[in-house]
This record gives structure tokens, sequence and C-alpha cells, in this order.
């Protein structure tokens, strides 16, 4: 009996000292506005861009973030992105900016977007992507 009481105390007091102490953490979420490209805007297929986005209020903790964009476009209600193919990777966000080469191999249509992914999506007006320059 004694050794049962003995191995529980040992036993409970190890795992209290062991267990991790979670505290909450504070989330921070950076979502910059895209400012191009556009709603009016027609990039031509296989052509070079840039896409731009307000790095006005990035909190300082996310200064340091990369960021992936990726093309897209609405079919049925729903948002269809290329995970496949990105525009740009590992560029930092803080930058504002990023160059993209368009697709040459995609379907002219009037309804696609960029995401820009950093911490957190953020989705441009729809624009047209035209097989010739405009």
């Amino acid at each position: 009996m004694f050794f049962n009481t003995f191995f529980t105390t040992i036993l409970l007091a190890t795992a209290s000292v062991a267990a991790p102490i979670n505290s909450p953490q504070e989330l921070i979420v950076f979502n910059p506005p895209i400012t191009s490209p556009k709603a009016s805007v027609s990039w031509p297929m296989g052509s070079q861009q840039v896409v731009k986005w307000d790095t006005t209020d990035i909190p300082v903790q996310r200064v340091n973030t990369t960021g992936l964009i990726l093309l897209g476009y609405m079919e049925n209600g729903s948002e269809n992105l290329d995970i496949d193919r990105p525009l740009a990777t590992g560029f930092p966000i803080n930058a504002g900016s990023a160059k993209v080469i368009m697709p040459k191999d995609i379907p002219a249509r009037n309804d696609y977007f960029v995401v820009l992914f950093g911490d957190s999506g953020n989705r441009s007006p729809e624009f047209k992507i035209s097989t010739k320059y405009a």
C-alpha cells in the first residue's frame, strides 16, 4: 500500500511539472488590400505584370513574412485556385508588390483574380486575361 501511494504521488508530481503551460497567444493577421490588378484591367497571356498590395498597416510581427500569389477564377459560384502553378512564391510581404507572368495555356475569360497569401489570403477584384495585348 505504501508503495502504491508513494508511486502515485511521484507520478502526479512529475506529471504536473512536465505538463506544458499553454497560455493564449495573440493572433496577428495581416490582410492587405490588393491594389493591382483592378477590375477594369486586361492582362494578356504570357505577359509580365505586377501584383500590388497596400502595406500601410503591416504589423511589426509580419514584416518578415513571405508570400504566395495564386491565379484563380469563379465558376458555378466557387473559387478555383491554380495551386499547382503559383504565379509568385517566397517574396517579402512587406515589399508591396511582386512580378508575375500570366500563363499562356489558359482560356481567355473575364473572371480571373489573384489571391495573395502571407498569413492570410486576400483576393483581388476580378479582371480579364486576354489572348493578345489590348
